[in-house]
C-alpha cells in the first residue's frame, strides 16, 4: 500500500506557530515578567515552554506521524492552566495570569488543531 503524504494545510501552520510561540514567550517569560526568582513558576515556564518547543519542531519534522502530539498540547494548556493554583504561585498576579492566559491559547489550538481533517492530496 503506498503511504500518502499529508498536505500542510493553513490552519495546520497557525496552530504549529502558536505552539512554537507560546513555548518561546512561556521560556523568557520569567524574565520579561520579574517571577525568575520564585522557585515553582520559574520552573513551571521554562519546563512546560521547552515542552512546547520540542512539540512544534517535532510536528514540524512529520505531520502525518505525529498527529497525536495536539493532544499532548491539550495537556500542556490545560496544565498551564491549573499550574498557578497546583504549585501555589496563584499569589504572584503576572505569572498567574501568565499561566493562564498562555495554556488557554496552548489548549483552544490543541483542540482547534485537532477538530481540523488534514487533507490529502487526491
Amino acid at each position: 500500500m503506498e503511504q500518502v503524504e499529508a498536505e500542510i494545510t493553513p490552519h495546520w501552520r497557525v496552530t504549529n506557530a502558536l505552539f512554537l510561540i507560546s513555548g518561546l514567550w512561556l521560556a523568557a517569560s520569567p524574565y520579561l515578567l520579574g517571577f525568575a526568582w520564585h522557585t515553582a513558576a520559574w520552573w513551571n515556564a521554562i519546563v512546560i515552554g521547552i515542552c512546547m518547543v520540542v512539540l512544534a519542531m517535532i510536528r514540524l519534522s512529520n505531520l502525518e506521524q505525529f498527529r497525536g502530539l495536539r493532544w499532548t498540547a491539550l495537556i500542556l494548556g490545560g496544565w498551564m492552566i491549573a499550574s498557578p493554583f497546583v504549585a501555589g504561585y496563584a499569589e504572584l498576579a503576572g505569572a498567574m495570569w501568565n499561566a493562564i492566559i498562555v495554556g488557554a491559547v496552548i489548549a483552544i489550538s490543541a483542540v482547534w488543531a485537532a477538530r481540523a481533517p488534514i487533507r490529502r492530496p487526491a
